[in-house]
């Protein structure tokens, strides 16, 4: 498979060849395989077989510890292309409950689902397009999943926090998020989760609103962005800073 160099939109240098990053002069903390098994408390049909592999994560990437250095951790997701029954593969939900945490989409093209679930009265469910340089900045309390919807690309993500936001896994016990992304009749549809007895309708959100506003811009990597103008970025190490 040729190599592909991702260093113009993540603003790192890391290749990507044969269905792995390569990073080239970074460290990486862990390097982990998101399986099957690991997927199945949030999947549609919890008695699929496969695929065997769903992501691929690579935490805690830096170099000479600068980021470290900075208060900042960053994280990145490989997610294949492939279907699991009809549902496309996905990502484990997370969700940090005070900090913000930035996406930037370095290849490939998918869906971002953000909610917050309060109860049924009080929920709100977001979906977001996602393609090659779109930023996202996920507020504090919503969980989110990244769905991979094309057929033939991967899509990789770079995660961008505070070392003190600590995302973790969630909704486990609902099964996942309130809805999943299909193919149905090779068109995309979004179907609620049964687990969830009521759930508002997804609101498709443009994400670029609120960009301008926390001081992102479009087409810069994220990386670049925070280490260059270091102090606009303030709110991304404060607890509760980020509203939509």
């Amino acid at each position: 498979m040729a190599r592909i160099d991702l260093k113009q939109s993540s603003g790192l240098p890391i290749v990507y060849s044969d269905e792995e990053l390569l990073p080239q002069g970074l460290s990486i903390k862990e390097t982990s395989v998101v399986c099957i098994d690991d997927m199945r408390p949030q999947l549609l049909n919890e008695d699929l077989n496969c695929p065997e592999i769903f992501y691929r994560n690579y935490t805690g990437i830096d170099k000479d510890d600068v980021f470290k250095n900075r208060n900042i951790k960053i994280n990145i997701s490989l997610i294949y292309p492939n279907l699991a029954g009809i549902e496309y593969t996905k990502t484990i939900a997370t969700k940090c409950n005070r900090y913000p945490r930035i996406f930037d989409t370095v290849y490939g093209g998918g869906v971002l689902l953000l909610q917050k679930y309060n109860s049924p009265q009080e929920n709100e469910v977001l979906k977001i397009p996602l393609k090659k340089w779109q930023k996202v900045i996920i507020p504090q309390g919503y969980s989110s999943i990244l769905v991979n919807t094309r057929q033939n690309s991967n899509l990789i993500i770079l995660e961008i926090h505070s070392k003190d936001a600590r995302p973790r896994a969630v909704l486990d016990d609902r099964k996942g998020m309130s809805y999943y992304i299909i193919r149905k009749n090779a068109k995309q549809e979004v179907v609620r989760n049964p687990g969830y007895k009521v759930a508002s309708t997804p609101i498709k959100y443009n994400p670029n609103k609120i960009l301008s506003e926390y001081g992102v811009t479009p087409k810069t990597p994220i990386v670049k962005q925070i280490m260059r103008k270091y102090e606009k970025f303030n709110w991304l190490f404060e607890k509760d800073s980020v509203h939509i």
